[in-house]
């Protein structure tokens, strides 16, 4: 392969159906010096490979890159110059299914296209959980989404039974994870948190109280009518409860929410399943069942208090749109604010499919100034007036400054904040090409960090304890080297965008999808 075959002469396909598993923590090679702050554990999911070769003498593909076969990274960041490093592939029970079946073991998947007559008349539950069942262990599933540490109102996954790592998903299944060795222990359901939560869907970004360490979701229930049941888990106690059911929008993709002092706000983007759900049954993936946005489908967005009992929930309509992942949300003058990247339709979706992203596909080529995000602002007014209201739109940036998996400073959930971080797709890959730090203000002194043929991933926020402003404090991000192949762990300054440190790998790490970080 040459530079001519590569899109911009930015290879990527390291990054891609690779697999390199480190069960023993190995020390990493560290240039620079990490802030002392810094002490503590990074841990990272996604996909580690698409590939399974089968006793039938095939190969089982994925083609999309949210279905890849999971995998958990964990980085323990113990000096300034001190880095261990260790990984662990979460599903081997499915693949080792697929490898002597040739074939999943369910109806279900988020974008892998199949046989559709097969599962045409099965029931949703069956659809949604058939692969949890039939595969009984703690790897049969493929949960490689989000992850959260210490989640309350379920039971410990390390050893000593004093924490838990769970990784989770759009579906309302969580697996649990050794934290420290990184092996499965054991698969659970939301019905585990309260019996009301019996739905297919859920969303994979929870929400964590600042003050409070409560957890927040929603648990949807496809059917004739599509129940939303808005709920929190409270720390001190580990009890559930259902804040709210909404029985009055349509079936929809929602993977993110937002959260303020006093209220979830959970918006009904305008991607929604076709025949309220049934089409899943039919394309036997989430991605061919949803519709596209249009003009008419307004989003809906619920605002519902976050304390049992408390006033009815308000109910606004807004501008079509659809978007994966909320940045933050805060009360303000009698309304709320909320941040998002925007996108105008689903395509978002389909170019994540693996022949529109790696960089030596034709196909990618087509894709490259496709599906680019408009970070907006939209504001709710009179939030606590009874009845129904409509949303606005502040402003919005332009896609070159834009950004996906945004990430601000922790410390200022449901606060007002100046800076996002995020993923930049400016059309110099086909992927990913920088980070930004987007200046909310009238000033707009956005910075950027880049590096050709070097392909970022999701940013984490660590503050510095001794800090007086916002951007005090670091960016961690896994960043692969596309010509090299390898992946190094990357620490910026997130006042000025310059690298501090970095931790250097000898093989690649997988492009990932979302992390957390725990102080040690």
């Amino acid at each position: 392969m040459t530079a001519t075959d590569i899109f911009n002469d930015w290879p990527n396909n390291s990054g891609f159906d690779v697999f390199h598993e480190e069960t023993t923590p190995v020390e990493l090679t560290v240039k620079g010096q990490i802030p002392e702050y810094v002490r503590g554990v990074l841990y990272r999911t996604g996909p580690g490979n698409y590939t399974v070769p089968t006793e039938k003498g095939t190969t089982f593909t994925m083609q999309h890159w949210f279905d890849g076969f999971g995998q958990t990274h964990r980085f323990q960041l113990l000096s300034p110059t001190k880095v261990l490093y260790n990984s662990r592939r979460s599903c081997d029970e499915l693949i080792e299914h697929i490898r002597s079946t040739g074939s999943l073991p369910s109806s279900f998947s988020f974008a892998q296209r199949r046989d559709p007559c097969q599962s045409l008349w099965r029931k949703f539950f069956t659809t949604f959980h058939s692969e949890y069942s039939q595969l009984r262990g703690p790897s049969g599933a493929n949960i490689c989404v989000t992850l959260s540490l210490d989640m309350p109102g379920l039971p410990a996954t390390a050893s000593d039974g004093k924490r838990s790592l769970y990784a989770k998903t759009d579906a309302t299944v969580l697996q649990g994870l050794d934290p420290e060795t990184l092996e499965p222990v054991g698969i659970c359901n939301q019905t585990k948190l309260h019996p009301e939560l019996k739905g297919q869907l859920s969303s994979a970004h929870s929400q964590r109280c600042p003050e409070t360490s409560d957890t927040f979701n929603y648990n949807t229930e496809l059917g004739k009518t599509t129940k939303y049941r808005v709920f929190r888990v409270c720390a001190a106690t580990g009890k559930t409860e259902i804040l709210a059911t909404i029985t009055d929008a349509p079936a929809a993709y929602i993977h993110s929410f937002f959260l303020t002092k006093n209220y979830v706000v959970l918006c009904v983007f305008s991607a929604h399943f076709g025949l309220g759900g049934l089409k899943i049954l039919y394309h036997k993936n989430m991605l061919d069942a949803l519709d596209d946005v249009a003009p008419h489908k307004k989003a809906l967005w619920y605002v519902v208090p976050r304390k049992v009992g408390s006033a009815a929930i308000k109910k606004y309509s807004g501008r079509a749109f659809f978007a994966f992942h909320s940045a933050n949300a805060w009360e303000e003058n009698g309304g709320i604010v909320a941040e998002v990247p925007a996108f105008d339709s689903i395509d978002i979706i389909k170019k994540f499919y693996l022949n529109h992203i790696k960089a030596d596909s034709a196909e990618a080529r087509k894709w490259v100034d496709k599906a680019k995000p408009s970070y907006t602002r939209f504001w709710l007014p009179e939030v606590e007036k009874v009845g129904t209201g409509f949303v606005e739109t502040v402003w919005e940036r332009p896609g070159d400054v834009s950004m996906e998996l945004p990430a601000i400073n922790p410390l200022y959930k449901t606060k007002p904040h100046r800076f996002t971080y995020g993923l930049v797709f400016r059309g110099k890959s086909t992927m990913m090409d920088g980070l930004v730090k987007h200046d909310n203000s009238p000033e707009q002194k956005h910075l950027l960090w880049e590096k050709h043929a070097h392909t970022p991933g999701e940013a984490i926020f660590i503050p510095d304890p001794a800090g007086t402003e916002e951007d005090d404090g670091v960016l961690l991000t896994v960043v692969l080297d596309g010509r090299s192949g390898l992946s190094y762990l990357l620490v910026l300054d997130a006042k000025t965008m310059r690298e501090v440190a970095r931790a250097e790998m000898d093989w690649a790490v997988p492009f990932g999808f979302h992390g957390t970080f725990g102080r040690i």
